[in-house]
């Protein structure tokens, strides 16, 4: 009778510490995995960054010149 007191708090706090241990370690994947995402994402933002003036000016400058030529030629 004395061991049942002794035996089922043990084995709970075995149990606990058991899963514990592994819902831990589930987290640790879990933290990992998205560490790893928003590296990636920081460096794809980085090259957007870096690409985005470039294609701006890309876009825009035949149409300033186009707006220059048109002013040369109305006279503004």
């Amino acid at each position: 009778m004395a061991l049942e007191y002794i035996v089922g708090p043990v084995l709970a706090l075995l149990l606990g510490m058991k899963f514990s241990d592994y819902k831990s370690k589930e987290t640790q994947k879990t933290i990992a995995t998205l560490t790893e995402k928003i590296e990636k994402i920081e460096k794809h933002n980085q090259e957007v960054e870096n690409e985005l003036p470039k294609k701006v000016m890309a876009t825009v400058l035949p149409i300033a010149k186009a707006v220059n030529k048109l002013n040369e030629q109305v006279g503004l």
